[in-house]
């Protein structure tokens, strides 16, 4: 406990965040080993009506799930109303939710960013028995995985910066995030929980060997959002006093930090091409170190604190006797910027990991290399001698490439004798596929790298696997009774019993399977131009249907049963592009007379107006409208009864996935940019954007039975909660008993068209110059800001005050042209992009790749 106390882990309940931020999605359901508890965010302020008297009655909560990784705990209690307030509060809402159409729309853009589970990996460490990595990822995240299993431990959200375990384990020490606030946090590992906050914000930490200092480079912001003084030095942070106590200095760029093993030296690393010595009790610098000919981006002292070693941007790794203040020895062969460097535990040999993707591994003594591993794909960005059994462990970077994650594992273990690996592990890069909500709405199952999972919606659990002996699954479909699963699998169409989770049947076939509204028939699209109708009582094949082109790749039923519809695939042997329309009973009647087996044209209309392929279709509630979504970046709304297209509905992104609030007053879908775009149908007009992976491509989307939740899949599953009234946020109960619940007041606004946007950027990755657009709902005083991955500014791009419009051209969009503010070019890497708008701050990731 003594470990816990100096850390301050106990009796500390985290300061309520900001009300006033937009609320965010701030984790989601994750593939994989991970299991997630959920969270659920709520608002804590009626909606107000907007001056053209629409009230935007449903907010769009997020609701976080994660396993263990929660949001602060607020200090404070909820304020209530007085009971007469109450009272008229409720009547004049109820008044105007009869008087007003029901827009299912936050009309600023809620940027999802916190998220359980692995992306893109920009850097990791090591804990200091080597038993846990940190894993910080460019979502932002930092994932902490077992260093011995490669299993997920806990994962902690919105956090920014490299982070460093504590020298006890026991927590994680971490940047507080740039947009928030001006602190540094301590997470404690076993439960997950933000146990302290140090005033002044710090990057680039390290934890001293006394149990209680801090070291870090000041990085903060006033409220002007102007660097207060001071901001780049060396800095101290006293965990007992939660703040700041002393600054050392600094030099050009701080890039490393390390403390001897006494703790009485602090050493410094940075873009001057130097390493300094600082005497930490004396508060001054006591030696500078000069030899390296680039940027200085590592440093490690040995066990014995005499020997400190420092690794550079000009590929050479240095030695230094630290009592002669004078290098020992230049250790050569890496060809590219050595990265990071660690010494054994007893001191004799030196690992190094660089931007080659090599690890060498030296002898001290004499300086000479001992091993050179190969293996790695990218960049390394941790070395780490174990020190039970001397194993090296070293992880790279996981850069994300046009969207998807790029495969392999980033953590390897080394037997450093044979310069054989001996392990591997690593985040997976998982995409979901498909998602659905269980009838009585209380599970989810979504699909993701062959398996179909089944999430219990009230506390994210994960609480069951469909997984094929042999191949895989996806397209999972509930029967409307959710006592049946039917996938696409490898080997056909499979039917799963859900309470057992046994398969049950194996139908012939390929593509999304559907159901009808009483769960009798099941349709089953094909690449051989069919659609085929099974009894699914009896496994026998009812009516073949021809789908006219090669593939029938989404189909849906009318709420009734009496209609069936599908969307062309490609066309390559039939009409491209196309929606088709089938006549189940006369398909039956048809196919009872002539045989099953005898395809049929049974389709009674052919819609046209797709200029590429069709992705999805689905009906609306009353049946009425279809809408269909299409890779040529338009959702279409189709009236059944006329047989015609009565709305183009377009988007920036491919919709991939469409779905109907169960209202049938407002469609979502969602598109390659991780965004689901909100429309009115009655209107058609576009009444918001809620913001996704920036990266993803999502296929799902749909909404809960009740129309109280909406989920999107993309690297996990999203849930956003829709309410339209401010009642107590929900419980979540995790697996050993311990509640929680978090809360952020969700902006309500009126129904302008997109609202505040901050678009991808284009081209992304870039070199050396790319664009970021954006739409602004109204006029505002325009600055961007990019920050590099451990949160320094780069760029302030001041804008000026711009009108409400939309600033997606070159001509209009902001323009970086890869230099920082000095005018050099900087060098490649993630960065962070903030736009400022007003009152308004979203960011965004982008990569500068060379």
């Amino acid at each position: 406990m003594a470990g816990r106390r100096a850390l301050g882990l106990d009796g500390y309940k985290a300061p309520a965040e900001d009300a006033g931020r937009d609320a965010k999605c701030i984790g989601h359901l994750s593939h994989g080993a991970i299991e997630a508890l959920a969270y659920i965010e709520d608002a804590v302020r009626p909606g107000i009506a907007s001056p053209d008297a629409e009230r935007v009655i449903a907010t769009m909560k997020p609701i976080a799930h994660s396993r263990r990784a929660r949001a602060p705990e607020s200090g404070h209690t909820r304020p209530t109303l007085r009971l007469p307030l109450a009272i008229l509060i409720a009547l004049i809402a109820l008044i105007a939710a009869l008087a007003t159409p029901f827009c299912l729309a936050n009309a600023m853009e809620t940027k999802a960013i916190g998220r359980f589970g692995f992306d893109g990996v920009y850097t990791m460490v090591c804990s200091p028995s080597t038993a846990m990595v940190g894993v910080a990822t460019e979502l932002p995240d930092v994932q902490v995985i077992d260093g011995r299993t490669g299993r997920p431990v806990v994962a902690f959200r919105e956090v920014a910066g490299r982070p460093v375990f504590s020298l006890d384990e026991r927590a994680l020490i971490v940047p507080g995030r740039l947009q928030v606030g001006d602190y540094i946090s301590l997470w404690d590992i076993e439960s997950g929980q933000e146990t302290r906050r140090l005033q002044g914000r710090g990057v680039r930490l390290t934890p001293s060997p006394d149990g209680d200092t801090i070291a870090g480079v000041i990085q903060a912001h006033d409220a002007d959002d102007e660097p207060v003084p001071g901001y780049g030095d060396i800095a101290l942070w006293s965990v007992a006093a939660a703040r700041r106590v002393a600054v050392l200095g600094s030099h050009r760029w701080v890039r490393h930090l390390a403390f001897n093993p006494d703790g009485g030296t602090l050493a410094s690393c940075g873009d001057d091409d130097a390493v300094r010595l600082w005497d930490v009790a004396g508060r001054r610098e006591i030696a500078t170190l000069v030899g390296h000919t680039g940027g200085v981006k590592c440093v490690a002292f040995s066990p014995d604190g005499a020997i400190l070693a420092s690794g550079s941007e000009d590929a050479t790794v240095k030695l230094w006797d630290v009592g002669a203040r004078r290098e020992i020895a230049t250790l050569a062969g890496h060809a590219g910027a050595v990265r990071c460097v660690a010494f054994s535990a007893d001191g004799g040999a030196l690992a190094s990991g660089s931007d080659d993707t090599m690890v060498r591994v030296w002898d001290v003594a004499s300086a000479r290399e001992t091993a050179a591993l190969t293996g790695h794909d990218y960049g390394v960005v941790m070395v780490a001698f174990r020190p039970v059994d001397g194993a090296l462990l070293s992880g790279n970077a996981l850069p994300s490439v046009g969207g998807w994650d790029a495969a392999g594992d980033t953590i390897r273990v080394w037997d450093v004798p044979s310069q054989r690996q001996v392990d591997s592990f690593g985040p997976p890069a998982v995409h979901v596929a498909d998602i659905m909500f269980s009838p009585d709405g209380q599970t989810i199952v979504s699909s993701a790298a062959g398996e179909a999972l089944l999430w219990d919606v009230a506390t994210g659990r994960r609480v069951g696997a469909i997984t094929a002996a042999r191949g895989w699954v996806s397209h999972p479909t509930f029967s409307p009774d959710g006592e049946i699963l039917a996938a696409e699998g490898s080997v056909g169409i499979t039917l799963w019993d859900v309470a057992t989770r046994s398969l049950a049947a194996t139908l012939p076939g390929n593509g999304r399977p559907a159901f009808t509204p009483d769960g009798a028939i099941l349709a089953v699209g094909s690449r051989d131009r069919v659609v085929t109708l099974w009894d699914v009582a009896s496994l026998e094949r009812v009516a073949t249907l021809v789908a006219h082109a090669d593939t029938s790749h989404t189909l849906a039923f009318s709420p009734d049963g009496s209609v069936l519809a599908g969307g062309s695939h490609n066309g390559i042997r039939g009409p491209p592009n196309t929606v088709w329309l089938w006549d189940v009973a006369r398909a039956l009647d048809a196919a009872s007379a002539i045989g099953p087996d005898v395809p049929l044209m049974a389709d009674f209309a052919r819609w046209h107006g797709h200029r590429d392929m069709v992705l999805d279709v689905e009906f609306s509630p009353d049946g009425r409208l279809l809408a269909s979504g299409g890779r040529d970046m338009t959702s279409r709304l189709w009236d059944v009864a006329a047989s015609r297209e009565v709305a183009v509905l377009d988007a920036p992104y491919r919709a991939r996935g469409i779905a109907f609030h169960p209202d049938g007053r407002t469609l979502a879908s969602v598109g390659n940019g991780g965004h689901v775009e909100l429309w009115d149908v009655g209107s058609r007009r576009h009444i918001g954007t809620l913001a996704g992976s920036d990266r993803g491509f999502p296929h799902a989307i749909g909404f809960s039975p009740d129309g109280t939740l909406l989920a999107t899949g993309d690297r996990g599953v999203f849930l956003w909660g829709i309410g339209d009234s401010p009642g107590e946020p929900p419980t979540a109960v995790d697996p050993q008993g311990k509640t929680g619940s978090t809360w952020a007041q969700v902006k309500r606004a009126g129904p302008t068209p997109g609202g505040t946007a901050f678009l991808p950027n284009y081209p992304n990755p870039f070199n050396p110059e790319t664009w970021v657009p954006f739409d602004l709902s109204e006029s505002a005083n325009i600055t961007v800001s990019v920050y590099d991955a451990e949160g320094h500014a780069v760029r302030r791009l001041d804008l000026g005050w711009r009108p409400a419009g939309a600033y997606r051209a070159r001509d209009r969009a902001a323009h970086w042209d890869g230099r920082n503010q000095q005018g050099e070019v900087v060098s490649s890497g993630v960065y962070f992009v903030e736009l400022i708008a007003g009152g308004r701050r979203i960011t965004r990731r982008i990569v500068l790749r060379k």
